[in-house]
């Protein structure tokens, strides 16, 4: 195992003074909030990325706001794709949270110490794995499977399989999507908790969705129970509940999911509207399609579907470069416009406190910068330096916006290299080369303060 560099990080608590008398409240009131400002003053937000190289089968580890290689710590497994934090209301604020490094060449999950840079354990699994979902109240984490359509359910306080579904049977890579699609040859789209014990299993080979109701017995030991099978237009690469920019849409006794189907032959790409009922499953409630003019259903392929924080806009990029702009909150869902991104637009990431976002152009060697009051785009800016892309040019999720809004971090997945994109100059004003490929994984901020 080869170690660079450890570091480590020190928290500063913040007291805060009570009251005392009434004649005292607002002297100590105003002390409160002088001591509380002072302290915020001082103190610093640092940031972590770690993502899997899928090359080398290892975890690298840098410091973002210094652009430096802290760490690189092999797997011992193959096709070691992304490094993903274990958050749950518990670990939640962790400064050094647990990671889970999915290997989607071995029949592994890796435990990732992030305080020691070391792995902790290896999990093994029936398939090899593709990506994770973690239920927050329950700690409970669903991984699918890359090459087999499963989902285990892993106890993230112990690091222990519960319960695996799923057919046991290798479809990768004979899925009925388009090839060339980020996910198309994949035999699972990515796992999802419904709630505390709902979860789905995406078959793409079979173009259906299952749901399943996930028990734990008296004496302990866990069940699970297919509800029901749903079958969809064409292979669905996730599911997202608007609630995550706050949006409800709900009602006693069902919840709202949206999901990308992502096309197959002759057969356009879709967002669908779903409907979770607890006990029964997921119904479709409804399907827009999705057509670029010009293209055929052949040349096109939906990856993944954002939401903005506006509560009603869902920004779903196409195979051929095409991104849709879609309102969620009408009946039936509304095409509002289309903009011109890159090849293989996917992500978006929504700057939090700004109208901007990026597009992510998977196979191209620009980003694309949007106005999300408008809803058009302000600009491509190049950040590779390939002249021919052959594979995955930008990395998948995370991402990372500097404070000040300033600054887009994103790796280089065929390149093994991080980018510091200056937004206002839009271009590249820092690059730090890596080496490998590098393909998903996670940025972490830190507080630390001193006095």
């Amino acid at each position: 195992m080869k170690r660079l560099l450890m570091g480590s990080l020190t928290i500063v608590s913040l007291i805060l003074v009570g009251c005392g008398n009434t004649t005292d409240k607002k002297s100590d009131r105003d002390n409160s909030v002088k001591e509380s400002v002072e302290r915020n003053t001082n103190s610093v937000t640092t940031t972590k990325a770690y993502f899997g190289d899928k090359v080398n089968n290892r975890v690298v580890v840098v410091d973002v706001d210094n652009m430096k290689l802290l760490d690189a710590i092999d797997t011992g497994h193959q096709v070691s794709y992304a490094a993903e934090v274990i958050k749950t209301k518990a670990t939640k604020h962790a400064v050094n949270p647990k990671l889970y490094v999915d290997n989607r060449g071995s029949n592994f999950i890796d435990v990732f110490d992030s305080a020691t840079n070391t792995i902790t354990k290896s999990i093994p699994l029936a398939f090899y794995p593709r990506s994770i979902d973690v239920q927050e109240v329950t700690g409970l984490v669903a991984v699918s499977g890359t090459n087999k359509a499963m989902v285990s359910i892993i106890d993230s306080k112990t690091d222990e399989v519960i319960a695996t579904v799923g057919e046991d049977v290798v479809t990768q890579p004979t899925t009925s999507g388009h090839s060339y699609v980020s996910s198309g040859t994949l035999a699972s789209g990515h796992p999802h908790w419904l709630d505390e014990n709902h979860f789905v299993v995406i078959d793409r080979q079979k173009k259906k969705i299952d749901t399943y109701k996930l028990t734990k017995n008296s004496n302990g030991t866990w069940s699970t129970a297919l509800l029901n099978s749903l079958a969809t237009s064409s292979p669905v690469h996730n599911l997202i509940p608007p609630e995550i920019h706050g949006r409800k849409h709900s009602h006693k006794d069902s919840t709202i999911f949206y999901a990308t189907a992502e096309g197959a032959t002759d057969v356009y790409p879709s967002i669908l509207k779903l409907t979770f009922t607890k006990g029964v499953g997921l119904s479709l409630s409804e399907e827009l399609p999705l057509k670029a003019q010009g293209f055929t259903a052949n040349q096109m392929g939906i990856h993944h579907l954002n939401f903005l924080k506006d509560q009603k806009t869902i920004y779903a990029g196409s195979q051929e470069g095409t991104l849709f702009v879609v309102d969620y909150t009408t009946t039936p869902m509304t095409l509002i416009k289309t903009e011109k991104a890159g090849i293989g637009a996917g992500h978006a990431d929504e700057m939090k406190h700004n109208k901007l976002a990026i597009i992510i152009n998977h196979k191209d060697s620009f980003i694309t910068l949007m106005n999300t009051s408008t809803h058009t785009k302000i600009a491509d800016i190049e950040v590779s330096n390939l002249t021919t892309i052959t594979g995955q040019s930008q990395s998948h999720p995370k991402y990372h916006f500097s404070k000040d809004g300033r600054y887009f971090y994103l790796f280089l997945t065929e390149e093994g290299a991080l980018v510091k994109v200056d937004l206002t100059e839009k271009k590249v004003v820092e690059r730090l080369e890596i080496g490998g490929e590098l393909a998903m994984g996670s940025f972490v901020e830190n507080k630390s303060g001193h006095n």
